[in-house]
């Protein structure tokens, strides 16, 4: 029978802690769509949020040649909770929403030419990561400790020295 060391206790829990984070943020709300944007016009997304949490926008234009849009974040009254103006590739942006309902990502082609856009809105779920990322915290410093064991009690041979 094997011996249960801290190394593989460590890295077993910050397996399992990352593979609980991924999955808690891929059973979050959220929606992407691939879309067209013609000058100067603009499109949106919906997408019902519940409860309190920290929402994101993911944009990504894929054929980019210095084209700018404008990504305003609409809570259900119609209030810009998030207003930016984006000039990148890709842009990742987050937002804090205080309560249930059909939250508006509205995009807005501000450049001279049609753009392809791919875009991704939804909740982050950031308070269900706190149990996981703690497990992958002890997991990482259990790892931490048993290197530190192994090198204090390591000892290196030091040659005689040569009494010619």
């Amino acid at each position: 029978m094997r011996k249960l060391m801290p190394f593989r206790i460590g890295l077993s829990l910050m397996i399992i802690g990352s593979i609980w984070v991924a999955l808690a943020f891929s059973t979050a709300e959220k929606t992407s769509q691939d879309m067209n944007i013609s000058t100067k016009e603009s499109t949106s997304i919906d997408l019902d949020l519940k409860n309190t949490g920290l929402g994101f926008y993911k944009i990504t234009i894929p054929n980019y040649s210095k084209e700018t849009i404008l990504v305003k974040v609409l809570d259900p009254q119609g209030s810009t909770m998030d207003l930016k103006r984006i000039g990148t590739k890709m842009s990742v942006n987050y937002f804090e929403f205080s309560y249930t309902g059909k939250y508006t990502l509205e995009i807005t082609n501000l450049s001279e030419n049609p753009i392809q856009i791919e875009a991704e809105f939804g909740n982050t779920k950031s308070t269900d990561f706190t149990f996981p990322s703690s497990i992958a915290l002890i997991g990482a410093c259990l790892i931490v400790w048993s290197g530190y064991k192994r090198l204090r009690n390591y000892s290196t041979a030091h040659p005689e020295e040569n009494k010619s």
